[in-house]
């Protein structure tokens, strides 16, 4: 795999706060990464100093490859969509991307059209901008992030205010980018569960420091079904369940509460196995931790310890 993002050591300071760390990080060409943090966790700033909105404090960014004064060059093939993007309320949709379209150099006018009708709103390119609805507007945010035809998007919180259907519009917009235009996506939301369905890999990120990165795969290893049980006997119970499941995993918790991580297909079996001996099954049930779940548990329970 070929990295499109990669940073070395990137530190951003404001007076005399770090507000990103030594940041080591890359995203890979065909990726759809998640960046996910609490507010004022630093993932503005880390797309920011992307964008060369902001100049790193120290560290390198490397984008397809190129750096220093070749990295404008490379942020060409790159999408931004950066907070709100501010458009002229009383121009249609084709007048605003027109006036961008001029003043980035993309050539081809017919790009307007196209981008318009990839992001679903060709039926509503002559409505003034004003008119448009919260998920309209962030839509044609996104079509002017494709205007010069990138290889990769970054997307600072595009669902951001959006009602239920337009963050599933968002959702479907930006897998079709990515797996029938193969553009690589860095996208971050507060909606954490909304980023369960789109991205393929998850960085966690805290007080500037990426504190986790995992796959999907593995994400969905740490948040898959678990039975969580309350007995008035522990050791009865796990004696139980080690005779019967040989290769039973389970945890002892306080409460007199056991979780069991495998074996969830035969839950039915397991509740009968106790009572059928005798063990008092105060509660049984069967859970999944969602990605939501695991940030708290990553980001918030952190700070307790």
């Amino acid at each position: 795999m070929n990295a499109v993002i990669k940073t070395y050591k990137l530190t951003k300071k404001f007076k005399q706060e770090e507000i990103i760390q030594p940041l080591d990080f890359s995203v890979e060409k065909g990726e759809i990464c998640a960046l996910i943090g609490k507010n004022g966790a630093g993932k503005s700033t880390i797309f920011k100093m992307l964008a060369g909105q902001l100049e790193p404090t120290s560290g390198e960014i490397h984008l397809f490859g190129k750096s220093g004064k070749d990295m404008t060059q490379a942020q060409k093939r790159m999408g931004f969509m950066i907070e709100t993007p501010v458009f002229f309320p009383d121009f249609t949709a084709i007048q605003n991307l027109e006036y961008f379209r001029i003043q980035r150099g993309v050539a081809e006018k017919k790009r307007i059209d196209e981008v318009l009708k990839t992001v679903g709103l060709a039926n509503q390119k002559k409505k003034k901008f004003k008119d448009y609805s919260m998920g309209m507007k962030q839509r044609l945010g996104i079509a002017l992030s494709l205007l010069s035809s990138p290889d990769c998007l970054v997307l600072d919180e595009p669902i951001n205010g959006l009602d239920a259907e337009g963050i599933i519009e968002i959702r479907r917009l930006l897998m079709k980018l990515n797996h029938e235009k193969q553009i690589t996506i860095l996208v971050s939301s507060h909606i954490l569960t909304e980023l369960q369905l789109l991205a393929t890999r998850f960085v966690f990120i805290k007080n500037g420091v990426i504190v986790e990165d995992v796959s999907r795969k593995l994400l969905e290893e740490k948040s898959k079904k678990y039975i969580q049980l309350q007995v008035d006997d522990t050791s009865k119970t796990a004696q139980l369940l080690e005779r019967r499941y040989g290769d039973i995993q389970y945890k002892s918790l306080p409460d007199q509460i056991i979780t069991i991580q495998n074996h969830i297909e035969e839950a039915g079996e397991i509740n009968r196995l106790l009572i059928d001996n005798g063990v008092f099954v105060r509660e049984f049930r069967v859970e999944s931790l969602n990605l939501e779940d695991y940030f708290f548990d990553l980001v918030e329970g952190a700070d307790e310890k």
